[in-house]
């Protein structure tokens, strides 16, 4: 795709940022094309005007194409390049490539006509900003010139790819209001954390990080440490913040993209943003969602600074902390990074409840459907599977397209397994990198997890895009079989799954083990589903069968059991007895419930076994937890075709939240991602809903 540009980077290391630039003046338009590991951010002519690139397979990279006018082009890209493990990029070496060309002719290419400077105002050695992500940002600014560094060729194996995905939203909000002001002296018992990690420090050793006595800098403890009050409320920008003095701006509604603001230092100034989704109170507080949400910025006497994050973020609330010296907050604000909405379907709903959590829900989608289907746009911004059969409907739904799905499918086609996983297992997350961690017991890949894969596959296929070719998908499709198959019992049941068994957020989690029936549901409608796809009877016999040995072995006559345990006399079952399970057999297991034999179950289907908890001591019984229990029953209440059962569920659930915070979360309480990508499934319920 580059006809003579290289890549090209300076020494490999960790959480290191060049600034590449080049110049030329065009007779006709013409085209930029680039790539970048990790991240790169482009300014054309001092405006930005993009941030990516796509994210995809190891040993791939998609390219990005930017036209250029007629005329002077002045091209700078700030380039991040992180090289830790994460689970939202792949472990791989940094680099840059990037070409002009107009008239056919390459006029600018990197090896040859790109200067490239190091970016010392961000400071390298910080903290992780999660372990899901990667750095912290922490700036030291100056006016003095960036110092030259030499570009040479990166030793990269890459082969080059198309971006497929649309091009972000990147327009501008400005925000001319905060909402409060106080003051911060030191808590005499801080109650911040040492960091945000989902794991100690001592347990990522694989996972890149600087040690701590080479950090200087803990603006995230640092917040965490002080005590606030508040003195004054709301007021208008401009506005002088002083040293020990706060200031918080509320945006009404949690936005995504690169924190803006505007500020002038009558000293040398320590300024840190902090920013989280929702603050309980008045008064700010961190995120508790193990992510580092603060930017720190370290400003010159004199200087007036228009500042912008490097890396997008989630937030509704940002304050503005002065540790030191004295600034002049002239403007604040954000600029978007979401899906383009321009071809969205236009819907609208008469009930003005359910109408509020269709917004919330393309809201939300479209923070998580940039470059791939993300979990949330906060802690991670990770490509979850599972997470990604529900927003993969949504997408189709929302847009009668589904490109942002094309490009997360492709990204596991093109996975490569370096013997991290049995062979034939893809990733649970992906792209992402989870080599070393299972010593460390932090993630491993889920079973069922690659199943949900091949049933967004096979639905893909033949529902959203079924002029592609299912042999591009028959290798990982096969190879999970393969992989499964191993573990079919006697019965046809498959038995002791390794790694993280995972069926729901709830105590179902803790009943996997040794046969457990959800999964086996889950496993024959794979089994069907790929049947007819691939055209394997074979596979359609097993499902049948499979479902009539789990029904049978399941099924009291009033619910289904969870999973049975491998004794010396053979399999019992237990009496563990979960919401979800009800909707895993219901969903995959063929089950009519309008037979007289199911009449009760369908009651407990109807009342989310509110009746059978209360009458059936002896079983222990937990309900749903909001993934993925919650989108199983969306799935079927869609089926039994109930208008006002759904609607009653839809605003349960979801009902307060867009007032909030004009998204869907994660969980039904406002605890961790505020902002979760598979919620925007909703978004499908709404018409039965709505009648």
């Amino acid at each position: 795709m580059f006809k003579k540009a290289i890549p090209v980077w300076v020494e490999q290391g960790l959480n290191t940022h060049l600034v590449f630039s080049a110049e030329t003046t065009l007779d006709a338009p013409g085209l930029l094309r680039l790539a970048a590991a990790d991240f790169y951010k482009l300014y054309i002519n001092g405006e930005m005007v993009g941030f990516g690139p796509a994210r995809t397979a190891e040993g791939y990279a998609r390219v990005d194409e930017y036209p250029l006018a007629e005329g002077k082009n002045i091209i700078t890209a700030e380039v991040a390049g992180y090289r830790c493990r994460s689970l939202s990029t792949c472990f791989q070496n940094s680099f840059f490539i990037a070409e002009v060309e107009a008239e056919d002719q390459v006029l600018l290419y990197t090896g040859r006509d790109f200067d490239c400077y190091r970016n010392d105002r961000r400071v390298q050695k910080v903290e992780r900003y999660s372990v899901q992500r990667h750095f912290g940002e922490i700036y030291h600014l100056s006016p003095e010139t960036l110092p030259p560094a030499k570009a040479e060729q990166a030793e990269v194996d890459l082969q080059f790819i198309p971006r497929r995905v649309p091009f972000a939203d990147l327009s501008v909000t400005e925000w001319s209001e905060y909402a409060m002001r106080g003051v911060f002296r030191p808590a005499e018992n801080p109650t911040g954390r040492k960091n945000a990690y989902s794991f100690a420090v001592d347990r990522e050793p694989e996972w890149g990080y600087f040690p701590e006595e080479e950090i200087q800098e803990f603006p995230f403890r640092w917040v965490g440490a002080q005590e606030l009050a508040k003195t004054a409320g709301g007021g208008s920008l401009p506005a002088v913040i002083g040293a020990g003095e706060w200031m918080m701006l509320d945006l009404g509604r949690v936005e995504v993209g690169f924190l803006r603001m505007t500020a002038r230092a009558s000293a040398d100034s320590e300024v840190i943003l902090a920013f989280c989704e929702l603050c309980p109170e008045d008064i700010f507080q961190l995120s508790t969602m193990n992510a580092q949400t603060v930017v720190q910025y370290n400003i010159k006497s004199g200087m007036e600074a228009a500042l912008e994050t490097f890396e997008p973020y989630s937030f509704r609330k940002a304050a503005v902390f002065v540790k030191k010296g004295s600034i002049t907050l002239k403007q604040f604000g954000f600029r978007n990074f979401a899906r383009d909405l321009t071809d969205l379907i236009p819907r609208s709903f008469k009930d003005p409840e359910l109408q509020s959590i269709y917004e919330g829900a393309v809201r939300t989608f479209a923070h998580n459907a940039v470059d791939l289907f993300t979990d949330c746009p906060s802690r991670e911004r990770a490509g979850w599977l599972c997470d990604s059969y529900f927003t993969g409907r949504a997408e189709y739904f929302l847009f009668g397209k589904c490109p942002i799905e094309e490009a997360f499918l492709e990204n596991f086609v093109l996975y490569k397994n370096r013997g991290e996983f049995p062979e034939g297992v893809l990733p649970m997350a992906y792209p992402g990198d989870g080599h070393g961690v299972q010593k460390y017991g932090a993630f491993k890949f889920i079973p069922q997890w690659d199943m949900w894969y091949i049933l967004e596959v096979c639905e893909y296929l033949t529902q959203r895009n079924p002029t592609a070719d299912p042999e591009t998908f028959r290798r990982s499709v096969m190879g999970i079989l393969h992989f499964l198959e191993q573990y079919e019992n006697e019965l046809g049941l498959l038995e002791k799954l390794p790694s993280w068994n995972f069926v729901e957020w709830s105590k179902a989690n803790d009943w996997t083990w040794d046969v457990n029936y959800p999964t086996n549901f889950l496993y024959a409608q794979v089994l069907e589903e790929t049947g007819k796809l691939y055209g394997l009877p074979e596979n359609l016999r097993k499902a049948e069968a499979l479902r009539k040995t789990a029904i049978e072995m399941a099924f009291n006559g009033e619910v289904f059991v969870d999973n049975a345990l491998r004794t010396e006399q053979g399999l019992e079952n237990t009496r563990n007895v979960s919401e979800a399970g009800q909707y895993y057999a219901a969903l995959f297991g063929k089950i009519d419930l309008n037979s007289p034999k199911y009449a009760q179950f369908k009651t407990n289907i109807y009342d989310s076994m509110a009746d059978f908890q209360k009458k059936n001591e002896h079983f222990e019984h937990c309900p749903a937890d909001a993934f993925i229990g919650l989108y199983l029953r969306m799935n079927v209440l869609l089926n039994l075709e109930d208008p006002k059962l759904m609607a009653e569920n839809l605003k349960g659930f979801f009902g307060g939240m867009c007032a909030l915070t004009g998204t869907l979360w994660e969980y039904k309480t406002p605890t961790r991602s505020l902002d979760h990508g598979f919620a925007s499934f909703a978004a499908l319920t709404l018409p039965l809903a709505d009648q």
